[in-house]
C-alpha cells in the first residue's frame, strides 16, 4: 500500500549542498567568519577515492552478509535494549531480509572516513543522511533517494527571535562538522546580507548532540535537517524551529562506482517503497511509512528509543541481567558480552520465552540438557548456568580453530546442532572446501542442506541451514557493538563517551 504525503511548501530560498560529509580530519570546533571563497576546515577529500576490490551483488549474495557503513546515532544505527536499531539500520535490513542476507554494520573510528571503507572493501553500502551532491559522483555511486528533508535553524523558544530570517541576525549559529551544507549555510549568509556567525561543531559531536547542547543553553542555534529537529523536539520541548533554509533535499545511500547490481538492486528495492510522484507530492510504502513514524513521527516510540537506561552508550549496560550473566560467564572463561549477544538472539532477554521446540528461559535451553534443573529452566540463575554448560562445552570442542571461527562454530552448533554442522562439513569436503573455515565453506554450505541433492546424502537430512548463518552473522554483529560501548568489567561508561557519537567498528 502507498501512503501519499503533502508537500510542505519551503519557506527559504533553494541552497544546494557541494561538499561531501563523510571525510573528516582531526581538529577541534572553531568559529567561521568566512567568505564565500574561503576553504572550509575539517574536510578533506577521502584517502581512497576509487574502489580496490571487485565485490558486487553477486559476491554479496554468495558470501549472504551485506556490509552497511553507518555513524552511531538515532537515526542511522544504535543499539537500543540490546537490540539493533535505527532508521537506516531497519530500512537496510529489510532490503537485506528480502534477498536471504544478513546485514552487518560498520561505525568507523575516529579518523576513518567512510567514502575509504567502502572503496577498500570493508563495507558494500554508506548510510546515514547524506545529502545528494555532484562531489559524490567523483567518488561513489548514489541511490535513488532515500528520504527528504529541509534544513533548518532550531533554537531555544525562550531566545523569543522575530519569525522568519531576520530572527538571525547576531546570533551564532552551530553547524556539524562534517554536515555537507556547511557552504550552502555561507553561501545563504552572503547572500541574504544578514549579520549572524557560523560556528562549526566539535568532530566528535553529531547533529543530535548540538540539539542537546542548544535545549541546555550552551550554544544559541544549530542548523540540522527537518526530520531530526522535528523528532527531537518530542524529547527536547523547549526547543524551536526557526527558519527553514533549503527547498526539499534528497538524502541516499552509497556503494562503490564498480557495483552496477548492487546500486540496481536498491534501487528497485527503493522505488517500491519512496518516490516523488509527478504531482510533486511524496509516496511511500506502508512497510517504510512504519519504520519513517517510528524513529521521526511517534513521539510514544521516540521518547522509548532514546531513552537513556536502554542505550548502553549512556548507561553502561546491555541488559538487566549484565550482572548475573557476568558472574556465571566468569568461571567459564567466557566474554559475558558475547553470551549476551547470544541471549538476546534467543529470548531477547525475556526469562519466560519459550519455543515450539520446548526451549525455554533466557538461553533457550532444551530440558534435555538442563539435568537436574530441567524443570526451573525459566528461573534465571538456572536457564544460565545449564546454558552456560552447554556453549562451553561446545566452545571447547573447537578449541583447535582462529579465535573468530571457533567462536563461528560454536555459535552455529549451538543453533543447528552437531549432527547437521557435521553434515555441512562434510559436504565442505565432497565440495573441496576446508571443513574447519566458516567464509567460503560453511557459509555456503549451511544453506545446501536446504536442497534435496544435499540433504538426501547426509545422516540428518534437511535443514533450514541459511537461518544458522544469519543466526552466526547476528550474533557477531551485535556482540562486536556490545564489545566497544561496554567494558569487559561492566563499568558504565564515562560521561564524556555517553552520546551518540560513540565510535564503534562493527
Amino acid at each position: 500500500m502507498i501512503r501519499r504525503l503533502q508537500n510542505r511548501p519551503p519557506i527559504g530560498r533553494r541552497v544546494l549542498s557541494m561538499v561531501l560529509p563523510l571525510v573528516l580530519l582531526a581538529g577541534t570546533g572553531c568559529q567561521e567568519r568566512i567568505s564565500p571563497s574561503a576553504e572550509i576546515p575539517g574536510v578533506g577529500i577521502p584517502k581512497v577515492q576509487h574502489p580496490l576490490v571487485e565485490r558486487d551483488f553477486p559476491a554479496i549474495r554468495k558470501g549472504r552478509v551485506l556490509r552497511m557503513i553507518s555513524s552511531y546515532n538515532s537515526s542511522g544505527y544504535f543499539i537500543h535494549k540490546g537490540g539493533q536499531a535505527g532508521f537506516d539500520f531497519e530500512l537496510m535490513q529489510t532490503f537485506a531480509r528480502s534477498r536471504g542476507l544478513t546485514l552487518q554494520v560498520i561505525v568507523p573510528d575516529p579518523g576513518e572516513d567512510m567514502i575509504s571503507l567502502l572503496n577498500e572493501g570493508k563495507g558494500d553500502v554508506v548510510a546515514g543522511g547524506i545529502l545528494q551532491n555532484e562531489i559524490l559522483d567523483a567518488w561513489a555511486a548514489s541511490t535513488r533517494p532515500i528520504n527528504f528533508v529541509h534544513k533548518v535553524v532550531v533554537w531555544r523558544k525562550s531566545l523569543d527571535r522575530p519569525a522568519g530570517t531576520e530572527g538571525l541576525t547576531g546570533l551564532q549559529v552551530v553547524i556539524p562538522w562534517d554536515d555537507p551544507f556547511r557552504p550552502g549555510l555561507r553561501r545563504f549568509k552572503h547572500d541574504s546580507g544578514l549579520n549572524f556567525f557560523i560556528t562549526l561543531g566539535p568532530p566528535d559531536q553529531q547533529a543530535e548532540d548540538l540539539l542537546t547542547r542548544v535545549s541546555s543553553g550552551e550554544i544559541q542555534a544549530v542548523v540540522v535537517n527537518d526530520v531530526l529537529a522535528r523528532a527531537a523536539m518530542v524529547y527536547l520541548p523547549d526547543l524551536e524551529l526557526g527558519p527553514v533554509l533549503t527547498d526539499r533535499l534528497p538524502t541516499v545511500w552509497l556503494v562503490r562506482q564498480n557495483s552496477p547490481e548492487l546500486k540496481a538492486a536498491l534501487n528497485a528495492f527503493l522505488k517500491k517503497h519512496i518516490r516523488m510522484g509527478a504531482d510533486g507530492n511524496l509516496h511511500r510504502s506502508q512497510t517504510y511509512g512504519v519504520i519513517y513514524d517510528r524513529y521521526f513521527s511517534n513521539p510514544r516510540s521516540i521518547r522509548r528509543l532514546r531513552a537513556p537506561e536502554h542505550r548502553p552508550e549512556k548507561s553502561g549496560r546491555i541488559s538487566a541481567y549484565d550482572e548475573l550473566i557476568r558472574k556465571e560467564a566468569a568461571p567459564v572463561g567466557l566474554d559475558w558480552r558475547m553470551v549476551a549477544a547470544l541471549i538476546y538472539q534467543e529470548s531477547r532477554f525475556v526469562p519466560s520465552a519459550r519455543s515450539q521446540a520446548d526451549a525455554r528461559g533466557l538461553m533457550q535451553v532444551l530440558p534435555r540438557f538442563a539435568g537436574v534443573g530441567a524443570d526451573s529452566l525459566f528461573d534465571v540463575d538456572t536457564n544460565l548456568k545449564a546454558g552456560l554448560g552447554l556453549l562451553n562445552t561446545i566452545y571447547n570442542r573447537y578449541s583447535y580453530l582462529d579465535s573468530l571461527d571457533r567462536w563461528r562454530f560454536t555459535l552455529a552448533e549451538y543453533h543447528a546442532g552437531h549432527g547437521h554442522l557435521t553434515d555441512a562439513r562434510r559436504i565442505a569436503m565432497d565440495l573441496g572446501r576446508n571443513p574447519n573455515q566458516w567464509r567460503g565453506s560453511l557459509v555456503e554450505t549451511l544453506p545446501l542442506l536446504m536442497q534435496r541433492k544435499y540433504y538426501q546424502e547426509t545422516r540428518y537430512g534437511y535443514y533450514r541451514g541459511g537461518e544458522t548463518v544469519a543466526y552466526v552473522e547476528e550474533i557477531l554483529n551485535r556482540y562486536r557493538m556490545y564489545r566497544r560501548l561496554v567494558p569487559l568489567a561492566g563499568q558504565p561508561p564515562p560521561a564524556e563517551a555517553a552520546s551518540d557519537s560513540t565510535g564503534a567498528r562493527g
